[in-house]
């Protein structure tokens, strides 16, 4: 195997004039600008000539569902490490403890459609990031890669993510009477 590589680099070699026998392309000298400007030229006139599309991404990649919750899945896992990461190291050197800084929250007195909004902004990206990543999980044990599985599996993932985050947002509505009825006690 090793003779008949030898062999093909050799005849190579040969057949380029002055050139080193591991040099694979047709010219091993730098590139002066200008050819270089006319190779690219000659690229962009093929691929025009073709009608290829500039930018692959905006003609050919249709945001599909399963591309789209994974994507996400990415995005809420980066926000959440940075945010909860910046969150304690104000707490760690602001001066106060938490519960000023919640008091300090409180006496904003802010809306209840902001603070809902809030919460649900909180809320939404925790759910949809635990939820979504059981579905990686899933997949890691080579369940649920059908066409047909990923988009019911994903559109499930969305709907629990809603469903969730709502019951996080306004509380549990199973055993709530129970709960009030102690606190009077």
């Amino acid at each position: 195997m090793a003779a008949v590589l030898l062999r093909n680099m050799g005849r190579q070699a040969l057949a380029t004039k002055n050139q080193g026998v591991f040099c694979m392309i047709k010219s091993c000298g730098p590139m002066s600008t200008m050819q270089a400007y006319q190779q690219m030229e000659e690229f962009w006139k093929k691929n025009r000539k073709l009608n290829r599309p500039l930018s692959p991404h905006l003609r050919i990649y249709k945001p599909e569902l399963p591309m789209m919750t994974s994507l996400a899945h990415r995005v809420t896992g980066i926000a959440m490490a940075l945010t909860v990461s910046g969150a304690s190291i104000f707490l760690f050197l602001a001066p106060g403890d938490y519960a000023h800084w919640l008091g300090l929250l409180q006496s904003l007195e802010l809306g209840p459609a902001l603070i809902i909004g809030l919460k649900y902004l909180i809320a939404l990206p925790v759910c949809f990031h635990y939820i979504n990543g059981i579905r990686h999980l899933a997949w890691d044990w080579a369940w649920g890669f059908g066409l047909q599985k990923l988009y019911k599996t994903g559109y499930f993932a969305i709907t629990l993510t809603f469903l969730v985050a709502t019951v996080f947002v306004f509380g549990f509505p199973l055993g709530g009477k129970k709960l009030e009825a102690q606190e009077k006690n």
